[in-house]
């Protein structure tokens, strides 16, 4: 008798622990899938994002503790970017950690609650640098990360936030300005025109600065056949020319969209302390913009954008058609 009183003793137990163990695990299944990595594994406007944070074993990080700030590109803004599929970010290899790392913040950051400034320093959960933006357009609030927009702000998980983002942001390559001229294939008669006039020593510096730098297809359309021609050019003379394509503080396009009022028109003073015209473009939908035109008082025609926000160390690169010209 006292023996069966005693078996059933422990098969009560052994219940009992089972019970507790199976409630503990439940416990901890329903907190892990309020994470952040399986929020984001289980969102289908972001399925491009998760394959890159799968490949790079970075959801598994999104399943820990935290906090985390998660800036979650859509598929549109990967589809735009180039990435039409999951091959195609696999495609990527070994450059894919930098680029999903960079989309990562370690802490908690509702960034509609930072002030009203432009290009915010914050800093990845790898320490590298971006530039977040908390504005008022027409009454409605604008938040952008290195000129991208956030177009869902605050998606919380219980490990921290996720905030939607309408481009893909592309980490800094390079310490400066100049080191990422040097390195375009589309900027050789810009990059010649900064060595030969001195100017190279100024973008290699603190800055920030922003570079309006034209293409060799530009250059050559104003009479510069080749670099030789460039480095055969009066230093004071080029020196002259490129002060009218530079100017101190870090720039955006997002930030001449923000900034321009009703009229679309606005000026930026550069290097030299004379303006640009900056016109807004109109967008697909009415009272939004695809982005801006520059224009020198010397230009008969504004200039175009070729390639936008191009993120360095010590300020932004943007590349232009045309040499700004001014008026005399």
């Amino acid at each position: 008798m006292h023996l069966c009183k005693r078996l059933l003793f422990c098969s009560l137990l052994t219940v009992v622990f089972v019970m507790s163990g199976c409630k503990k695990d439940a416990g901890t299944v329903s907190g892990r899938a309020n994470r952040l990595g399986f929020i984001l594994g289980n969102n289908f406007n972001l399925t491009l994002f998760n394959v890159g944070l799968t490949y790079t074993h970075y959801s598994d990080t999104l399943l820990q503790t935290g906090p985390y700030t998660v800036l979650a590109p859509s598929d549109k803004a990967f589809q735009a970017a180039g990435y039409a599929n999951a091959v195609a970010m696999q495609a990527l290899g070994a450059k894919l950690w930098p680029l999903m790392s960079y989309h990562i913040l370690g802490g908690y950051y509702p960034l509609d609650q930072l002030p009203f400034q432009f290009n915010q320093e914050l800093r990845t959960l790898g320490g590298a640098s971006m530039y977040v933006t908390h504005w008022i357009k027409n009454k409605d609030t604008v938040i952008t990360i290195n000129g991208a927009r956030v177009v869902s702000v605050n998606q919380p998980g219980s490990n921290g936030l996720i905030q939607v983002l309408d481009q893909v942001l592309s980490p800094s390559l390079y310490g400066t300005v100049q080191g990422a001229i040097g390195a375009d294939p589309r900027l050789t008669f810009f990059n010649a025109a900064l060595l030969r006039s001195g100017m190279a020593v100024t973008l290699q510096g603190k800055g920030p600065y922003t570079v309006f730098a034209p293409t060799n297809e530009a250059f050559k359309a104003l009479g510069f056949p080749s670099a030789d021609s460039i480095n055969q050019t009066d230093p004071s003379v080029l020196a002259g020319m490129l002060n009218f394509h530079i100017l101190t503080g870090r720039r955006f396009i997002n930030d001449y969209i923000l900034t321009t009022d009703g009229s679309k028109v606005s000026k930026q003073a550069m290097l030299n302390g004379n303006n640009v015209t900056i016109k807004l473009l109109a967008g697909s939908t009415p009272g939004s913009y695809s982005g801006i035109s520059l224009q020198g008082s010397g230009n008969i025609v504004p200039a175009s954008l070729v390639a936008t926000n191009v993120l360095a160390g010590n300020g932004v690169l943007h590349c232009i058609d045309q040499v700004l010209k001014e008026q005399y």
